[in-house]
């Protein structure tokens, strides 16, 4: 009994001690965190023959990051941003319903755009998520605004060699223009990675479940419902580049075929690196009804964003690409064919040039530019006429 009584005031004495160093622990976590500051200004123009009026932006974007340091495996992430417009608004950010002027989509607002808790390989909250080439899933990086996802996700790359494991599930997508899209989504994608010489290769095998849980919130309600199955295999063979995707996209859940018919992706890359020179051919397809809302689409089918909705005939762009590295400067040349993939009905054909040059470890400036030109044969007005796009953008990490 006395040995059971001085365990219990031992026990006693020792929890308050033990709570304390754990408190301040968890304050020496927080204090010895790390804050980051991103500023991004950007002038944008657009001239689009199917908009009734030129379009103009020049906004800044300002983030706010602080990461807190490790808490017994644990960290905070917390991402502050703002977006605005320090001219006339001069254009249609999608939602402003000014639509006498060409589209824009960089909305002034200010938000948390990233907000989460990480710990062994799993992040809750809200937070980027990307998966291979942000094809299918990304965070449209390009535009001002982030998107973002709130989510439970896992990766891991340790349980199997050379691979990586990544799941998630998501309930709400915030998109680039501050919209909030309820959904449940489960996310799997898993990465094998191996160099080997001169061979190396990366394969990827992916689902991607996105169903729809509201009404019509930015153009999608539970019958637009659509998975997707694939593969994507990219790599080198010494200066040999090579990149290949194949996916089917068919309804799930509550979708239906006539808002998601089955239809497949694929795309072919090949390429080859001459010194600081890389040349690439690629011809990418997407089927009549194949949509990848969730893509970071910026990236693909042309800078000038003409085709951010597949046509109705599907698309097929066949493109080359040049590459290069000169004078501490990165230059980019692409030009692009694009038709039906039904009927091989010529859409038009696009131009696109960018030099970014790095000024120093904190500065980094971007002249861009895109040409669309239209073919008369095209279905609808919009695919006929031009467009042209130009950007200035200048760049601040500190």
């Amino acid at each position: 009994m006395k040995k059971l009584l001085a365990l219990s005031i031992g026990v006693a004495t020792f929890c308050p001690t033990l709570a304390f160093a754990d408190a301040q622990e968890l304050i020496t976590a927080i204090n010895s965190g790390k804050a980051t500051v991103d500023v991004r200004l950007r002038s944008e123009r657009v001239s689009d023959d199917a908009a009734a009026n030129d379009a103009h932006a020049e906004t800044i974007r300002t983030v706010l990051s602080y990461k807190t340091a490790d808490y017994q495996g644990f960290t905070a992430f917390l991402q502050f941003e703002d977006i605005t417009n320090f001219g006339e608004e001069r254009y249609n950010n999608t939602i402003s319903g000014k639509t006498k002027y060409a589209a824009i989509a960089d909305p002034a607002l200010t938000q948390v755009n990233q907000a989460f808790i990480e710990a062994y390989g799993a992040k809750v909250g809200r937070q980027k998520i990307v998966y291979d080439n942000a094809r299918f899933i990304g965070d449209v990086g390009w535009r001002q605004n982030d998107q973002t996802f709130d989510a439970i996700s896992y990766s891991n790359k340790v349980l199997v060699p050379s691979t990586t494991f990544s799941l998630a599930y998501v309930n709400k997508i915030n998109n680039i223009v501050g919209r909030i899209i309820p959904v449940s989504a489960p996310l799997l994608n898993v990465r094998y990675s191996k160099v080997s010489g001169d061979f190396g290769v990366n394969a990827s095998a992916f689902y991607y479940g996105i169903e729809y849980d509201g009404t019509a919130i930015a153009g999608a309600t539970t019958t637009d419902s659509f998975q997707d199955m694939g593969v994507k295999v990219d790599g080198s063979v010494k200066d040999f580049l090579y990149e290949l995707s194949f996916a089917q996209q068919s309804s799930y859940a509550d979708g239906t075929t006539a808002k998601v018919p089955d239809a497949d992706y694929h795309d072919i890359q090949l390429g080859y690196m001459i010194g600081p020179v890389t040349i690439k051919v690629q011809q990418e397809v997407l089927e009549a009804g194949f949509k990848t809302p969730l893509a970071t689409l910026h990236a693909f089918n042309g800078w000038a964003d003409r085709f951010l909705a597949t046509p109705a005939k599907g698309l097929e762009d066949t493109n080359i690409k040049l590459l290069a590295k000169y004078w501490g400067m990165n230059f980019v040349v692409a030009a692009h064919q694009f038709k039906a993939e039904a009927d091989g009905t010529k859409f038009g054909t696009e131009i696109d040039v960018s030099v970014a040059k790095n000024i120093n470890k904190n500065l980094a400036l971007l002249v861009k530019a895109a040409q669309y030109s239209g073919d008369s044969a095209a279905p609808t007005a919009a695919l006929k006429s031009d467009l042209n796009k130009t950007w200035l953008q200048l760049a601040y990490k500190f």
